[in-house]
């Protein structure tokens, strides 16, 4: 993998063949970089390479850290999510890391899966609240804890300045399931008294397949507002905020 460069400009040799890495997508807590498209005028701050030297790095830290090579990892619902994802898990399969892939998720699904699989890492392709054009990823080595601003910064030196270690065993398993999973243990435990009405109004978004059935199982009447996915948003951007 060569080493990243932040001054890549889109559709051109150079940006098809070398990874790009805005510096500015490491944040404290997470990374998120403005992935844009060719409709969009705005410059790209990472393109697939990039992804995959993310996860490279991403897999040459966990190694570092000493903690067992098996990841999580899961993305959000947005048109070039799942080719973000992809491209991350090349890397973290040339590092020698064994995948496990959840799919579609929410965050705290895919949290969930570190536990419900015994698996200490994670890497949850998703942008947040932010609009179409953003992608991030937020992970962690030492569940229930994710990276902070000291794994972050190790992140960051790895990613930039090229020094990945790639690893042979690399393995990929997808695991089916996760979502029934996941709502069958937040419900479990609690029943409505009495049934009451809940409008659940995802913005077309993720929460669109998970929510609407917790809110069943739990006893509630289920009205629902923009559940159907719809990765162009077209109401307004599912901000849970």
């Amino acid at each position: 993998m060569k080493t990243p460069r932040t001054d890549l400009q889109a559709n051109t040799y150079e940006f098809e063949t070398t990874p790009l890495v805005k510096a500015t997508g490491f944040r404290e807590y997470d990374a998120r970089w403005w992935f844009g498209g060719p409709q969009y005028p705005k410059a790209p701050e990472l393109n697939f390479l990039g992804v995959q030297a993310l996860g490279l790095g991403l897999g040459t830290l966990i190694r570092e850290m000493g903690v067992a090579p098996r990841i999580v990892t899961g993305h959000d619902y947005r048109s070039y999510s799942l080719s973000i994802k992809q491209a991350l898990t090349l890397g973290l399969l040339e590092a020698g890391l064994e995948v496990h892939d959840i799919g579609l998720a929410l965050s705290p699904v895919a949290y969930f899966a570190q536990f419900a699989l015994d698996i200490p890492c994670v890497a949850m392709v998703t942008a947040s609240h932010n609009e179409n054009g953003w992608t991030g990823v937020k992970m962690g080595a030492n569940k229930p804890l994710t990276f902070g601003p000291e794994e972050m910064g190790k992140l960051k030196d790895i990613v930039l300045n090229g020094k990945f270690n790639p690893q042979p065993g690399g393995k990929l398993i997808r695991v089916d399931g996760m979502r029934e999973r996941y709502i069958a243990d937040v419900t479990k435990s609690v029943k409505l008294s009495r049934k009451i009405k809940v409008v659940c109004a995802c913005g077309n978004g993720a929460a669109g397949a998970f929510a609407p059935d917790a809110l069943r199982a739990m006893g509630a009447e289920v009205i629902e507002m923009d559940t159907n996915l719809d990765y162009n948003f077209p109401k307004y951007n599912p901000n849970p905020e």
